[in-house]
Order: structure tokens, then sequence, then C-alpha cells
């Protein structure tokens, strides 16, 4: 048997265990605390972001989400923590508690908060001071989340890495988007007045 076909045994294992333990987990109070903690999270975060803002902050969301589901996956596949409880049977995505609610949302609302460096470094320590240091173990002690071979100040200092880096990005974002948005401003010119009219907004005296 070829490595290739080994890993993908190992991998239809794995999906069996997972699928034995979402049945024996599901409509259990660790199942609806992640159903309960998820609808919170979404419906706190609506009350709250700036609805004239959410293609920007959105964006930045998913960058911190991508940033999360890179760190969880690394976890994950080497042994650092595991997931107890999945939301859905098929596909079983552990993830989505952490890596696409209450993180990214949480940090959306900071960097809609912040308007200045000191207030957004302020903010995404005590952010994620809460989730790194109360919010984790809380899902440990929960038995949702099993931490083997981590401690909770890794995650807290690679969350606060990453949302610096990310908002530096999108302040590159921005500023580019801005820049091509005013040099197609000055391509464009002038307005041209309405055919029929002259620049006043007065009839055409010139008639055919």
């Amino acid at each position: 048997m070829d490595t290739i076909e080994l890993l993908r045994q190992a991998r239809l294992e794995v999906a069996a265990l997972k699928d034995l333990l979402w049945q024996q987990n599901f409509l259990t109070a660790r199942w609806w605390t992640v159903v309960i903690v998820i609808a919170v999270s979404y419906a706190v975060w609506w009350v709250l972001v700036d609805k004239r803002r959410l293609p920007e902050l959105l964006l930045y969301g998913s960058f911190i989400a991508v940033a999360r589901i890179i760190f969880d996956d690394w976890g994950i596949l080497n042994g650092r923590w595991t997931y107890i409880i999945d939301l859905f049977r098929k596909p079983p995505i552990s993830l989505f508690l952490n890596d696409l609610t209450v993180v990214p949302l949480a940090f959306m609302l900071v960097y809609q908060y912040a308007k200045s460096w000191v207030t957004f470094l302020a903010l995404t320590v005590g952010v994620e001071g809460i989730i790194a240091f109360v919010f984790l173990p809380f899902l440990a002690r929960m038995g949702i989340l099993v931490i083997h071979n981590w401690s909770y100040f890794g995650s807290f200092l690679f969350m606060v890495v990453t949302a610096i880096i990310m908002r530096v990005i999108m302040h590159i974002v921005l500023e580019i988007t801005h820049n091509y948005q005013a040099a197609g401003a000055r391509k464009a010119g002038p307005l041209r007045p309405v055919f029929g009219r002259n620049a006043a907004g007065g009839k055409n005296k010139n008639k055919v």
C-alpha cells in the first residue's frame, strides 16, 4: 500500500470517528452551548456593526478568519488541541465557533471602533485577552475543546500579531483603492453640459 492510499485510509478513519463523536454529542448541553454562543455572537455583532462600512469590515473579518483557519488547522494536525463538538454532521466543521464566528466578529468590532493605532492596540490586547484567557478555558472546562500540548498565551500572541498585520494590510488596500478612484476621477475630467443646454443650465441658443 503506497503512502497516498495510507493517507486516504487514515482520513476515512478520522472521518468515521468524527461522525461517531458527533452522534454522541448532538443535542447535548455542550452542543447547545455552541449553538447559543454562535447565535448570540452574530446577533450582538449585527446590532453593533456599522452597516455603512460593511464591505470594509467584512473584508477585515475575512482576513482574520483565514488566518485563524490556517492557525487552527496547524494546531489540530499537529495534535496541539482537539475540538470535540461539531456544529454540523456533514461536513463536520469544528472551526465554525472560533474561526468563523467569535474571533472574526470580535475583531471586526475592534477595527470599527479603533480610530487610532493606540486605541486599536489597546482594544486588540483586551479583546484577545478575554478570548484567550477566559473564553478558551471556558470551552475547555465545558469539554468542547481539549488542549493537549499548547498554552493559551500562544493563541493570545498569535492573534495580537495577526490583528496588527491585517490592519496594516487593510490600510494598504484602502490606500490603493483611494488612489485608483482619484486617478479615475481625474481621467474622467469635468462633467459636460447636458445636450441641448449650455453650461449654465439654460437652453442652447444655437438652433439648427
